[in-house]
């Protein structure tokens, strides 16, 4: 405040020079959102339910793949080619070209997902519209006011309960009640069990 013996000097920007001059650098901090353990073993169970996780964020490109090793979405760093785009990336795609990356992408769901970054709203509605074009069913998550247009495209729109906007809520059809991806793995199974013993 005021009150600090260098307020002023640190204040007046003719200064920064003089004050940023012979420092030493001392460390550096790095911060990790880390995924939750049980991500992992969900995504597994989804794939072997013939679910295909698709990790679409805004993080840099590098993080993503990262993230995506890490939690089982991306098998290896082979196929980033084919499994990995920006959000850029896959808008600078044709229509059609598009159509085809995410048929190879669904094609080979029993073998891993795939990765979108630094993407924005647009981004996040062209693939849930793109995936459905394709006759696929899609469930969308996000906690955002802007993944809430893409929530209300998706076939089943799930927004983050604790975490989440309002508006992320009232455009979904479900809100998960403790930001879980597993619990939504594991509604999948009670699901399926419940319909086939209907038949």
């Amino acid at each position: 405040g005021a009150s600090h013996a260098s307020h002023s000097l640190l204040t007046d920007p003719e200064n920064f020079v003089q004050v940023e001059s012979g420092l030493t650098f001392v460390g550096m901090v790095g911060m990790i959102d880390p995924p939750r353990p049980e991500a992992k073993e969900a995504i597994t169970a989804c794939r072997n339910a013939g679910i295909n996780v698709i990790m679409i964020t805004g993080d840099s490109k590098a993080t993503a793949e990262a993230i995506g090793r890490k939690l089982g979405i991306l098998a290896s760093g082979e196929n980033l080619k084919r499994k990995s785009f920006t959000g850029k990336e896959f808008d600078d795609l044709p229509d059609a070209e598009k159509s085809k990356v995410l048929e190879g992408i669904m094609a080979e769901r029993d073998v891993e997902g795939a990765v979108f970054s630094r993407t924005e709203p647009k981004h996040k509605q062209a693939i849930v519209r793109c995936l459905k074009s394709l006759g696929e069913i899609v469930a969308m998550t996000g906690d955002g006011v802007n993944d809430a247009p893409a929530l209300k495209q998706a076939d089943i729109g799930i927004a983050m309960g604790i975490a989440g906007t309002e508006v992320a809520k009232q455009a979904s059809d479900m809100v998960l009640a403790d930001d879980n991806f597993a619990s939504i793995a594991a509604a999948v199974e009670e699901g399926r069990s419940i319909y086939n013993n209907m038949k």
